[in-house]
């Protein structure tokens, strides 16, 4: 609940309105209008809460943005597992890139979205970290783990960026991004520490 020099108004402790409701409702509206007419008044139209009740939230339209993005990826995004083996590297790491590009195609602009997207400090503190360690586990340096995570993510996101502004997603384009994913693996492959 948001507050302002810790004091709550009665009005804020009756409102259902919460930061998951509001990036609910931005994604909504994504698929109605498109990236480009989101604005925090026709947000706050959709919601039927006056602008300023946002704010109490998301301090810009960019980091609801950011949360938006977010959103989207954690919806796509194989699960954590639990138990992962220093071998299964390359089909995790596709896993992902798959994941980013599903993501990038589950809403209007969604590519757009992810590709204008900052972590949020919530990723950027654990899911990050956790990430370069699987891969460094695997036999990546810090710098390779780094530049793979980036690499894959950005081939993911910008193959889907131009399949929405272009002739869309079609059988052929989707063996393409396969054949385009295993030739990055393949030459991250060769950058692993006793490959």
């Amino acid at each position: 609940m948001a507050c302002y020099l810790g004091v709550v108004t009665k009005a804020e402790a009756r409102s259902p309105l919460d930061r998951t409701a509001i990036v609910q409702g931005a994604l909504d509206l994504l698929d109605d209008v498109g990236l480009d007419e989101i604005s925090t008044r026709r947000l706050a139209a959709h919601l039927g809460v006056k602008g300023p009740s946002l704010y109490w939230h998301f301090r810009s339209m960019g980091e609801l943005r950011d949360h938006m993005a977010e959103a989207l990826m954690n919806a796509e995004m194989p699960p954590p597992d639990p138990d992962p083996r220093p071998e299964d590297w390359r089909e995790w790491m596709a896993a992902g890139a798959r994941g980013i590009r599903r993501a990038a195609h589950a809403r209007r602009d969604g590519a757009r979205l992810i590709a204008g997207r900052r972590p949020t400090p919530e990723r950027r503190a654990t899911i990050f970290p956790a990430n370069f360690a699987r891969l460094q586990a695997s036999g990546f340096g810090a710098g390779d783990a780094r530049l793979a995570f980036t690499t894959l993510g950005r081939f993911a996101v910008g193959w889907a960026l131009a399949e929405q502004i272009g002739v869309g997603r079609t059988p052929e384009s989707d063996q393409d991004f396969e054949s385009g994913l295993q030739a990055l693996l393949d030459g991250f492959g060769l950058r692993r520490r006793g490959a």
